[in-house]
């Protein structure tokens, strides 16, 4: 369990460091394509860093998402960008 905790807490923080400063301001489609693409592409790297598994995906994502809920972030956006990291980062066998 400690390696889900440990990946939960590097999206986390690899999802922080990707979105941009002033998250007050209305973000623009460009902007957050971006800034998600650069999340994705570190989200890939800590899969295979910590080397998980279907199961340590699955519960990684979901405690990403209370996370960013508990965070502030929008639920409805959460979501989706957890979602769409699933589709993303955490399928296939790599």
């Amino acid at each position: 369990m400690a390696k889900v905790a440990e990946a939960t807490e590097a999206l986390e923080q690899a999802f922080l460091r990707s979105m941009p400063e002033n998250r007050k301001k209305q973000l623009s489609e460009v902007e957050w394509t971006r800034s998600l693409k650069k999340f994705y592409g570190d989200a890939a790297q800590i899969r295979l860093r910590f080397s998980l598994g279907f199961i340590a995906r699955a519960r990684v994502a979901y405690r990403l998402q209370q996370r960013l809920i508990a965070a502030g972030f929008q639920a409805d956006a959460v979501r989706k960008v957890v979602f769409s990291l699933i589709l993303n980062s955490f399928t296939g066998s790599k």
